[in-house]
């Protein structure tokens, strides 16, 4: 196991000199790439595919509002279909997500629930997108290593499961775009555009999380089109 350097602003975190742990996802993704469906996210090697969606802010400055209840509010089901857009219609009673992010309570809620899902829940891979232009990364701008994707460059970071959401706790948008653990037994993904993070597991794992009473989730499938609601 290759020693890192311990970053002083996501403790439990360290940055990878060695990106080979993630060349696997820019080979998987790349047949995808330009799909603009769940596969060009997440690497179609899984068992099953869930979306998490993010809670929208409140225009009033109050508590966030759940898909599920403006869902409800509209009186239509969440499926893997449903675009924020037309869920909220226009409506001035809703905000909307923070775009390109998981924020920190539904990435503990999801780190918490996946930990139970892996062989290895000690030793995940955290790639953090090159071009946040916050200056803790830029600070990494002169390093030559850097995991490629077919459309982004990213920092490895390593560190247990459990330390997911120090990411996005200060900063709610310096989220991981891409995180899983050393066995690889699922992978989340949060898009920088969008209201897009997507999860792919085992069956029972993202059975666990479509019905976690914390987060909201549908199933999806690698070929499910994404959402092009944003902004």
């Amino acid at each position: 196991m290759e020693l890192g350097e311990p970053v002083e602003w996501a403790p439990g975190m360290s940055l990878l000199a060695d990106v080979d742990p993630a060349a696997w996802i820019g080979e998987a993704l790349a047949p995808a790439a330009r799909s603009g469906t769940v596969a060009a996210m997440v690497p179609p090697v899984f068992a099953a595919y869930a979306r998490v969606l993010p809670p929208a802010h409140d225009p009033a400055g109050g508590p966030p509002h759940r898909w599920s209840e403006i869902a409800a509010h509209a009186g239509v089901p969440l499926t893997a279909g449903t675009h924020f857009d037309d869920l909220a219609a226009g409506s001035l009673d809703w905000g909307r997500p923070g775009e390109g992010r998981l924020d920190a309570r539904e990435t503990k809620a999801l780190a918490r629930l996946l930990t139970g899902f892996t062989g290895t829940p000690e030793r995940a891979f955290y790639c953090v997108w090159e071009g946040f232009g916050l200056d803790e990364i830029d600070a990494w701008m002169n390093r030559p290593m850097r995991v490629q994707t077919p459309d982004r460059a990213y920092h490895l970071l390593t560190g247990p499961v459990g330390a997911a959401p120090v990411l996005p706790a200060t900063v709610e948008w310096r989220c991981a775009s891409l995180w899983w653990p050393a066995d690889r037994s699922w992978l989340v993904a949060t898009e920088i555009d969008g209201y897009l993070t997507y999860v792919g597991g085992s069956q029972v794992a993202i059975d666990a999380l479509l019905a976690a009473p914390d987060l909201d989730a549908v199933p999806v499938q690698p070929s499910t089109p994404l959402d092009p609601s944003h902004g």
